[in-house]
């Protein structure tokens, strides 16, 4: 019981808060489809949308391939490639934004009873792509993210909250903190080698003199072949 007044408490807490900003409304949906070459290695191919549900036109979507590798048993980092077109609707045209990201992470798992806690460290470097060309506008971040899992007994159906940190090019939060993401929702087991992510996030922008929060509905279905 005390879990769950303090889990409603913190949703409540971080909701009062964006209050206060502009806020924008999105659906963020995606596929999955991840294969284990060995117990060790997995490779993986996503394809994700990104649409406003409320507000002005907008939308993001994305391809991804990547591979994570196993250490041991509480230990696994990973590579990424992605390709990104974002609609931009500012002014009387609308045209598409390409760019490419790649990043590198490290993540470390610890069961403490009924509780997973989950630590997360990636690296990302993002490169717009202008229409007449190659130019290596580069934006790098470091994104930390701790979550933390609840086992129910019985019930399939486990929550999991987060919260992920965003650093500009290195980990100086005095100077290069940018945003923070916090999040709640489950992973549901389908029948098979099927499941269906289910997330609420709450994007909140830092630093900035008109701070916007985007309230994001997140779904994600996953196939894994074994």
């Amino acid at each position: 019981m005390k879990n769950k007044l303090l889990l409603l408490f913190l949703t409540i807490s971080i909701l009062s808060l964006s209050a206060q900003n502009d806020a924008v409304y999105e659906n963020w949906s995606s596929i999955d489809v991840d294969y284990s070459i060995n117990k060790n290695i997995d490779i993986y191919a996503s394809g994700q949308l990104r649409i406003k549900s409320v507000g002005d036109t907008y939308n993001k979507s994305f391809i991804e391939i990547g591979s994570k590798f196993k250490i041991n048993k509480n230990l696994e980092s990973g590579i990424g490639y992605r390709e990104i077109d974002q609609l931009d609707d500012t002014g009387s045209q609308q045209s598409h934004q390409k760019s490419e990201r790649y990043h590198g992470f490290v993540q470390g798992t610890v069961d403490i009873k009924e509780f997973q806690v989950r630590l997360r460290l990636q690296f990302q470097r993002e490169e717009e792509k202008e229409l007449a060309g190659w130019e290596l506008f580069k934006k790098d971040f470091i994104r930390t993210r701790i979550e933390l899992k609840y086992d129910i007994k019985d019930w399939k159906a486990d929550p999991r909250i987060g919260i992920e940190f965003f650093t500009k090019d290195n980990l100086n939060f005095d100077e290069n903190y940018k945003k923070y993401r916090f999040s709640f929702g489950t992973k549901l087991k389908l029948k098979g080698p099927n499941s269906l992510t289910i997330k609420y996030i709450l994007q909140e922008e830092v630093r900035v003199d008109s701070p916007v929060s985007h309230h994001i509905l997140r779904l994600n279905y996953n196939y894994s072949i074994k």
